[in-house]
């Protein structure tokens, strides 16, 4: 389809029409995006389907190498308070839900040092350059809304069980039906 749709005839450059052809395809049916669990430091697809014996160990002490400076790079940040962590919410408590949302961060950094940015204020901002960096800036955006729910389930409110009127402590009426369940 791609290819015999429609002929080369005119063509000055095959190479650059099947590559047009083939990003708008792309675009129009979309291409599957792994699910996070499955991205190395958030924005790049972990190699899949290698067997060599001797490719695997190097490709994951790789990721392994790459995790670790977005780790590092996102903490350096947080301690700083660069500008654009704040696009992830305020930091829960320590706990586990701090760790995730330091992963998140983690994101936000892999993209900025992928990319060479430095001194930004903001992930929001839409300038790319490239389909790959969109697409690992729509993961950084993923990420955002996900350390942001962990910010918000962290905080959530909690059910009031006694209210005051006036002077007068009011308590919920007993709901026990007598019921053993």
């Amino acid at each position: 389809m791609l290819v015999t749709g429609r002929s080369f005839g005119d063509a000055e450059d095959v190479a650059s029409v099947l590559h047009y052809r083939i990003d708008r395809y792309v675009a129009e049916v979309g291409y599957p995006s792994p699910p996070a669990s499955d991205l190395v430091a958030g924005i790049f697809p972990r190699p899949s389907g290698i067997t060599d014996p001797d490719i695997v160990p190097a490709l994951n002490d790789r990721a392994d190498a790459i995790e670790n400076r977005a780790h590092e790079l996102a903490t350096i940040a947080i301690k700083s308070a660069d500008a654009w962590v704040h696009d992830f919410g305020d930091a829960p408590l320590p706990s586990e839900l701090y760790e995730r949302w330091v992963l998140e961060v983690a994101a936000g950094a892999a993209y900025f040092d992928r990319w060479g940015i430095y001194h930004a204020d903001t992930v929001f901002d839409d300038i790319t350059v490239s389909r790959e960096q969109e697409t690992q800036r729509s993961r950084v955006l993923g990420a955002t809304q996900r350390a942001n729910a962990l910010t918000e389930v962290e905080t959530a409110p909690t059910k009031v069980a006694h209210v005051f009127s006036g002077d007068v402590l009011l308590e919920p009426p007993n709901q026990d039906f007598g019921l053993d369940l």
